[in-house]
């Protein structure tokens, strides 16, 4: 056989147990490329096979519009309007009752001091009506109902000027 002649060349010839040995892990080895023997009849897995993370990743194209929608606006999200301040309001305070019980009742209502609670309970006995301050309409009309529904006191909400 020419195989034969070759190892002859080198000044031995090769054993029949070692040709088909060889050859047997020829074959495997081309048939099986998931795993690698090694060893003394030990498989361990090829390198090939081996999980690995993508540490690169494709370039993406970036596709930005050159304009935009004639449908799109630009929402108006600063306004000089929001700058004003809200027109403000006056809690005016009517004769009801004595001044002691109107004075607790603007104390248990409104956050006054219970100096400014008197003055303006005492000026509203004497003279029948009396200001009790100003405040935002929404503030202003709230102490007023509370006025009128918990302690019956008679009072009106007015726009400052």
């Amino acid at each position: 056989p020419p195989g034969e002649k070759a190892f002859e060349l080198c000044g031995h010839a090769p054993e029949p147990t070692t040709m088909r040995a060889a050859l047997s892990l020829l074959l495997v080895s081309t048939t099986v490329d998931a795993f690698s023997v090694s060893g003394l009849g030990v498989v361990r897995p090829a390198r090939a096979a081996t999980p690995a993370m993508q540490t690169i990743a494709p370039e993406r194209e970036s596709t930005i519009p050159d304009s935009l929608p004639s449908s799109w606006t630009v929402p108006d999200t600063f306004s000089l309007a929001d700058l004003k301040e809200p027109p403000m309001y006056r809690l005016t305070l009517f004769r009801s009752g004595d001044a002691v019980h109107m004075a607790n009742a603007l104390l248990d209502v409104i956050p006054l001091e219970k100096e400014k609670a008197v003055e303006v309970a005492d000026t509203a006995a004497r003279v029948g009506l009396s200001l009790v301050g100003v405040w935002e309409q929404g503030l202003c009309e709230t102490y007023s109902e509370e006025l009128r529904r918990g302690y019956n006191i008679a009072c009106d909400v007015s726009k400052a000027e």
